[in-house]
């Protein structure tokens, strides 16, 4: 056991580098106490990347870094993974009415598929929280690991208000404690399913993506730094393709060179995973700044219309699209080519 850890608790500290209250200290696993008020990792993974270890900073200051947690803490059993029950669940479900997500949702696509992605990804409304949205996480085995809340304003946009269920729970003193050990959003979708599966960072990302492409099983990794080897390991043998953000190169780099960087390393542990560079090649600096998403970018040529095509191949794509207004978007998104492995392309008439 590693002796030092980001704290397991919501609580959070100002950042030394952005002095936003956004900061999870790392503690002595023996001692429970923070190694210092200085040493963490900040939320805001884009806008600050501020990530100061205590390997770090025991080097910084000339101190003796120890790894592993003496033998006799080690013998110590640990914690069990606590789970939330059926009725936890069905409780958010009465209040959908009231949730702004679900709104927005309706409001850009059929009544039919949005109640469809509602029921399968379990999507929940806390009335108990403001309304917010609960994503409900819940792994291969239908185990309900945990439920994000996050508010939402009546455009779809996602406020600063994250809270999770359990947290209230100990909170309100109807829980004592909870070992929260988090899993992909949208895992318990991959049973008796064998398409391949997409991953994104959002959970709306992953809901709004899963009405428009059903050829993917969209999960959602819950943020930046949510790809890990703990979630991966359930999808070791399944195709994979990874949708980062876009966002601006912070300390750590852009968030597509670091889910580069693990598809390569979870490629050398033996798993299919490749990673979509389509916003890298589409988004602009604008987009960048403002952390564009694969949907942003469906949701953006929603209304996208093309002007007359020449060719008789052209003409055909063209007929095409006037059945299906998504074909464009299809095309970009997933990189479609001919049967002679040449990109489709539309040669759109200024």
């Amino acid at each position: 056991m590693h002796k030092y850890s980001l704290h397991k608790k919501s609580t959070k500290h100002p950042c030394p580098n952005c002095n936003k209250k956004t900061m999870v200290l790392y503690i002595d696993v023996e001692s429970k106490e923070y190694v210092s008020l200085i040493v963490g990792r900040c939320d805001r993974e884009i806008n600050c990347g501020y990530h100061y270890t205590p390997k770090s900073y025991f080097i910084d200051n000339n101190i003796e870094y120890k790894i592993h947690v003496p033998y006799e803490a080690k013998s110590v059993k640990q914690e069990q993974i606590s789970y939330h029950n059926e009725k936890d669940l069905l409780e958010t479900f009465k209040y959908h009415s009231e949730n702004n997500f679900i709104s927005f949702l309706f409001s850009k696509f059929d009544i039919q598929e949005v109640e469809k992605i509602v029921d399968e990804y379990k999507i929940g409304t806390a009335n108990f929280w403001h309304f917010g949205t609960v994503f409900w996480q819940i792994d291969e085995k239908n185990l309900i690991r945990g439920g994000k809340i996050i508010i939402y304003n009546k455009s779809g946009k996602r406020t600063k208000y994250i809270n999770w269920v359990h947290s209230l729970k100990i909170k309100w003193d109807e829980i004592k404690g909870f070992k929260l050990s988090q899993c992909f959003f949208g895992e318990h979708l991959i049973n008796g399913n064998e398409n391949s599966i997409a991953i994104v960072e959002s959970e709306k990302t992953a809901c709004i993506m899963s009405i428009l492409f059903k050829k993917y099983i969209w999960l959602a990794a819950g943020s930046l730094n949510g790809l890990n080897e703990t979630k991966m390991e359930v999808l070791k043998k399944r195709k994979i393709i990874l949708y980062p953000d876009l966002g601006v190169c912070g300390p750590n780099g852009s968030p597509f060179s670091i889910w580069k960087s693990k598809c390569e390393y979870f490629k050398s542990k033996g798993f299919d995973i490749q990673i979509s560079n389509l916003l890298e090649l589409k988004g602009n600096v604008e987009d960048r700044n403002n952390g564009f998403d694969i949907a942003d970018y469906f949701l953006e040529n929603i209304n996208y219309t093309p002007k007359k095509l020449d060719s008789n191949e052209h003409r055909l794509i063209n007929l095409l699209y006037q059945k299906n207004k998504n074909l464009k978007l299809l095309i970009d998104v997933f990189d479609l080519r001919d049967n002679y492995g040449n990109t489709i392309s539309l040669s759109l008439k200024e």
